[in-house]
C-alpha cells in the first residue's frame, strides 16, 4: 500500500521542492497509510498501512517527523496557492481561525498544558484537559457540487507554546502572525479574515496588511465612537484622535427609531432568513482598531429563534449582506476539527519532542485539505463508498467523510488491479488483507 494513485500523485508531487528525494519518497508512504489506515493514526499504525513494515525499518516512519529537513509552511505556502488556483479563481478569498485542544498524556510532552476543552464545558462549567493547543488558519471555500454549505481547508498552524516558556505568544498573536502569512502570499487578491469574537481585538487588528480585511463579532458593551471633527484653524492642542462618544451596540439595537433597521432576506447556502438589520458606517472602536474607520451590523431575527449579533467589519464600505453571509463561514472550521478528531487520527500520533508534536498532530488537516482538493478536481466522477444506512433519509452528500471514502476506494481499486495484472494469485492477498483487516487496534 506504498503508492498514491495517480490523480493524488499528480496533486501531491507539487510538494516535491520542499523535501530532499528520500525523505520526500517517505512523506509519500506515509500519506498513503494516514489516508488508508482503518484505526487509529498512531506512527507505527500508519506505517503498517503503507505496507512497508516488514521490509523497512519502522524508524524511517518516526524520523520523518522527529529529526527530517521539512518546514509545515513551506508546503502551507504551495497549498494556499494550489486551493486558490482550483477553487478561488476570483473573488474574495475567505481565510478563518481558530483554536483547538489535542489531547495529550505523559509528563514531557512539548508544548502540553493544561487548557480549556471547549468541547465538553457548558456555560455553567468549565473543563480543562490536558494536551497541546493549535490555533489554525484554514481558507473556506464554496464548492459546487454543496452549495449549502462552505468547506475549510486548513492550511497553516502553531502549537501554542505556554506562558514562561521559551518562544511563547499570544493566541492572539500567532492569529495575527498566520493571518498576515496567508495574506502575504496572495498580495493581488483581497482576503477577509474571519474570527470568533476571542480573536477580535487590537492585537489582531494592529498593522493588518493592505489587502486583509477582519469580520468578527463585536462585545455588547464596546465604546463606540464617530469620527473626530476635522481641527478649527487656529486651535491650540493636538487634534482629536476619536469623536464623541456613541451608545454600546447593546443600545443601539435597541433604539431602532434613533438608529432605524431595514428587514432583508438574507440567504445562507440554500436556505434563507428574515432579518432586520441596522448597519453602521464609519465610526471608531478605539480600542481595538484605533484610528481605522469601521462598520458594524446589528443583527435581529424577526421570528425571534435566533440570538441578536453584532458584526465588525474593518471595511465600511461593503454591504451588510456582505459581512453577515461572510462571518457565517467561521463555522466551516469547527467542523473541520470535528473530523480531523474523528475521522483522521488528530489525537492519535503518540509523539512527545517538540519536531514531532509540531509534524506529527498537523498531517491530520494535511489530509483533509488534500483529500478535498482532491475530490474537487478528479474525484467527483469516482465511485462512493456504499453502505447501508437506511436511517440517513435526509442526508445531504458529499461529506468529507464521502470523499475520504471515495479516495480510499480507488486506492483499493489500484492495489486489486495490480495484482490482477501481475498475474498473481489473489488468495495470499486476500488473506494478508482480511488479517489486517480483522486486527484489533
Amino acid at each position: 500500500m506504498d503508492q498514491l494513485i495517480p490523480s493524488m500523485a499528480t496533486l501531491v508531487e507539487v510538494f516535491r521542492p520542499c523535501f530532499r528525494q528520500e525523505v520526500f519518497e517517505t512523506f509519500q508512504h506515509m500519506l498513503v497509510g494516514w489516508i488508508m489506515a482503518p484505526g487509529p493514526r498512531t506512527i507505527s499504525e500508519v506505517w503498517q498501512a503503507t505496507g512497508r513494515a516488514g521490509k523497512h525499518h519502522w524508524d524511517t516512519a518516526y524520523s520523518l517527523f522527529a529529526s527530517a529537513r521539512w518546514e509545515w509552511d513551506e508546503l502551507g505556502k504551495i497549498l494556499v496557492l494550489l486551493i486558490v488556483a482550483r477553487l478561488i479563481p476570483t473573488g474574495a478569498v475567505w481565510i478563518v481561525i481558530d483554536d483547538t485542544l489535542c489531547h495529550k498524556r505523559g509528563a514531557k510532552v512539548s508544548f502540553g498544558g493544561f487548557f480549556l476543552d471547549a468541547v465538553t464545558s457548558t456555560k455553567k462549567k468549565k473543563n480543562f484537559r490536558f494536551g497541546v493547543n493549535w490555533v489554525v488558519v484554514g481558507l473556506a471555500v464554496h464548492l459546487p457540487f454543496r452549495k449549502d454549505r462552505s468547506f475549510c481547508l486548513p492550511v497553516v498552524w502553531r502549537a501554542y507554546h505556554k506562558k514562561g516558556t521559551a518562544g511563547h505568544k499570544t493566541r492572539t498573536e500567532l492569529a495575527s502572525e498566520l493571518g498576515t502569512l496567508v495574506a502575504g502570499w496572495l498580495p493581488d487578491r483581497e482576503c477577509w479574515l474571519v474570527v470568533d469574537n476571542a480573536y477580535l481585538n487590537g492585537t489582531v487588528l494592529a498593522n493588518l496588511p493592505t489587502n486583509l480585511n477582519v469580520i468578527g463579532p463585536l462585545r455588547w458593551n464596546a465604546a463606540l465612537y464617530d469620527l473626530p471633527k476635522l481641527p478649527v484653524k487656529g486651535s491650540k492642542g493636538r487634534p482629536r484622535k476619536r469623536g464623541d462618544r456613541l451608545p454600546t451596540p447593546k443600545e443601539l439595537i435597541n433604539d431602532p427609531v434613533k438608529y432605524p433597521g431595514t428587514e432583508m432576506e438574507v440567504r445562507f447556502g440554500e436556505e434563507s432568513r428574515q432579518l432586520r438589520v441596522q448597519m453602521i458606517k464609519d465610526i471608531l472602536w478605539y480600542s481595538g482598531s484605533k484610528t481605522r474607520p469601521i462598520a458594524i451590523v446589528l443583527v435581529r431575527d424577526t421570528e425571534g429563534e435566533w440570538r441578536d449579533e453584532v458584526l465588525l467589519s474593518t471595511n465600511p464600505n461593503v454591504t451588510a449582506d456582505f459581512v453577515i453571509t461572510g462571518y457565517c463561514r467561521r463555522w466551516s472550521i469547527e467542523v473541520v476539527f470535528y473530523e480531523s478528531k474523528q475521522l483522521v487520527g488528530l489525537h492519535d500520533p503518540h509523539v512527545r519532542v517538540e519536531k514531532s508534536v509540531e509534524r506529527a498532530h498537523p498531517m491530520s488537516w494535511f489530509v483533509q485539505t488534500l483529500t478535498i482538493l482532491w475530490y474537487a478536481g478528479e474525484g467527483q466522477g469516482c465511485p462512493e463508498v456504499k453502505r447501508d444506512r437506511p436511517w440517513y433519509k435526509n442526508r445531504v452528500t458529499p461529506t468529507f467523510s464521502d470523499m475520504l471514502g471515495a479516495l480510499r476506494l480507488q486506492h483499493w481499486d489500484m492495489l486489486f488491479s495490480k495484482e490482477l495484472e501481475a498475474g498473481k494469485d489473489p488468495t495470499e492477498f486476500l488473506n494478508s488483507l482480511k488479517n489486517w483487516l480483522a486486527a484489533v487496534r
